[in-house]
């Protein structure tokens, strides 16, 4: 299929799309506002028939105004998009500038043969967003990438460059000049990296999600508290739907039931537990199912979704970061989950849901895995006992811990003492400030036995400890890429703890922003400081930090940094 420069309109299926979209989000509004105004129903007032045109014209005229008044094109060095009719944008991505390309495939969508397409640029809100285009568009624009990102380091111009460049047009905040070519990796598809044997595209997925594993994610997911706040505000939508007398005795039956006693109570909570978790597993099939990884050139291929049909291009030269996290019920089964870190954030959070590359996997197997998707990078095993990571947190607990346990002491002593001398409230309710404390504490403590780093070595060949590991438990079997021969230079490995989980995380000297070094005076005397190093990442940890550190480590990071 061939794109001439010239505007198009988007498949009339987008106003299916705007309709749903526009529904959707009107629905708990109307049954909100029905609830409000039901004795007016009742008394079939004229206004009612005012609100009623106002929400078809909102459902349903706004998405014909929309799709007549939206036009896109493929140029010779950029995509082009324009829109609006009162409030016009126009809006212009460089080929060589597109950090992620989503395609999404919802049921009401594959009958037309047709996508709902999110191309990402560097940061967050300038993307643009097509939402019923031909399948077809999403190879064009990653075959144009590649070929804008392949000009860009030979320091060539695209073929035709400036046939039909158009001159003076308005962007969004979006430079469409040159693109910001990755220092080290190649972007070409069809030439192979420096210093590695690539066989592309892949045979077979790189990594597969099987149902296990999505339960797996699912049962160990700490958002799963989210699943709580879903059920009750499906629960609070249907007390202001249903009659009064139906959820007051509901209300008054949870009531008795409770009253029998303490096995009663358990009974009560294990079943709240368990509804939470089948909820979590659903939100999680219809996320994950069928999840699978594919590497195609320098391109990696994020395929998900059950009803909706998503499938999210990730160029590897604009991965930022690679985080690989263990919560705390994955630390007891061995499990964990990776992401990368993008510089893009596109609407609706599918860049954020696609940068998750491996939900959940064992911690033997996650840096053979890593290896075959990501081989420019080197990965070692960041969990093992062999991985050269610097504690820099050994020797220095009290520094971590002595904050969280003075204000522990404050509060509780506070608490404890002022609500019996005021008659405000029992003693025992000092045991509210004692937990939050001791969990602060806990984390903190965890913080000082988990951060560390390692400046891993560049050169031809990794070192043994660094090198792709092919024993029974941790070989990818049939790598669709060969092994590495020279990774990508400057790479560091940074651990620490977030609340009560661990982290690893990789990265690059390019990828730093900024380094910030803090101290007191009287942590200077002893030569203990705190560091920062600010990251350009869109879509998760977007710092590292080294809460407390030695002096001497401190001038080696910021020596890594500068490159002295």
């Amino acid at each position: 299929m061939t794109w001439p420069a010239m505007w198009r309109r988007l498949h009339p299926a987008a106003l299916i799309v705007r309709v749903a979209s526009n529904a959707k989000g009107t629905v708990s509004l109307l049954l909100s506002f029905i609830v409000i105004i039901r004795v007016s129903l009742m008394r079939h007032e004229w206004w009612l028939w005012l609100a009623a045109a106002a929400i078809v014209v909102y459902v349903a005229v706004g998405p014909v105004c929309a799709w007549m008044s939206t036009r896109y094109r493929l140029s010779a060095t950029m995509l082009e998009y324009r829109s609006g009719v009162l409030f016009r944008k126009r809006r212009a991505i460089a080929y060589g500038s597109i950090h992620a390309i989503n395609s999404a495939s919802p049921w009401y969508l594959r009958p037309f043969g047709v996508i709902h397409l999110t191309v990402s640029p560097v940061g967050d809100g300038a993307d643009i967003d097509l939402s019923a285009v031909p399948s077809a568009l999403q190879s064009e624009l990653e075959r144009r990438r590649a070929e804008a990102a392949g000009a860009a380091r030979s320091g060539t111009s695209t073929p035709q460059a400036a046939a039909d460049a158009p001159s003076g047009v308005a962007t969004d905040g979006v430079a469409i000049t040159a693109a910001d070519a990755p220092t080290g990796t190649a972007t070409d598809p069809t030439a192979p990296r420096a210093g590695i044997v690539t066989s592309c595209p892949s045979p077979i997925p790189i990594f597969r999600a099987s149902t296990r594993d999505i339960l797996l994610f699912a049962v160990t997911d700490p958002r799963m508290v989210a699943a709580a706040f879903v059920v009750y505000g499906f629960v609070q939508n249907l007390q202001d739907v249903l009659p009064h007398g139906l959820t007051h005795a509901a209300e008054r039956s949870i009531g008795d039931y409770a009253a029998h006693g303490v096995p009663s109570i358990v009974l009560l909570a294990m079943a709240c537990v368990i509804l939470l978790m089948l909820v979590s597993i659903a939100i999680s099939l219809l996320h994950f199912h069928g999840f699978e990884v594919w590497r195609r050139g320098d391109d990696l291929i994020v395929e998900r979704g059950l009803f909706t049909r998503r499938a999210t291009t990730i160029p590897t030269g604009r991965v930022q970061t690679i985080v690989v996290s263990q919560s705390l019920p994955r630390r007891v089964f061995g499990l964990c989950s990776t992401r990368l870190g993008l510089s893009a954030a596109a609407s609706g959070d599918d860049v954020a849901s696609a940068a998750v590359v491996l939900p959940v996997i064992g911690a033997r197997r996650v840096a053979a895995t890593l290896r075959a998707m990501l081989p420019e990078w080197g990965i070692p095993d960041m969990f093992a006992a062999t991985a050269p990571t610097h504690r820099t947190g050994r020797g220095l607990t009290r520094y971590y811990v002595m904050m969280p346990l003075a204000a522990t002491a404050a509060a509780t002593l506070l608490v404890g003492v002022g609500g019996p001398a005021t008659r405000s409230w029992p003693w025992w309710v000092m045991a509210a400030p004692l937990a939050a404390g001791l969990w602060w504490t806990t984390c903190r403590w965890l913080q000082a036995r988990a951060e560390g780093y390692a400046m891993l070595p560049d050169g031809p060949e990794p070192p043994a400890w660094d090198r792709p590991s092919r024993s029974p438990d941790t070989a990818v079997p049939d790598d669709p890429i060969a092994e590495v021969l020279a990774p990508l230079p400057h790479r560091i490995l940074v651990t620490g703890a977030t609340r009560w989980g661990l982290f690893a995380m990789m990265t690059r000297r390019a990828r730093v922003q900024s380094v910030t070094r803090t101290t007191t005076p009287w942590r200077d005397a002893r030569g203990v400081e705190g560091l920062r190093m600010r990251l350009f990442v869109m879509n998760g940890m977007s710092e590292i930090r080294f809460r407390f550190l030695r002096r001497a480590d401190a001038d080696a990071l910021e020596a890594w940094f500068t490159g002295r």
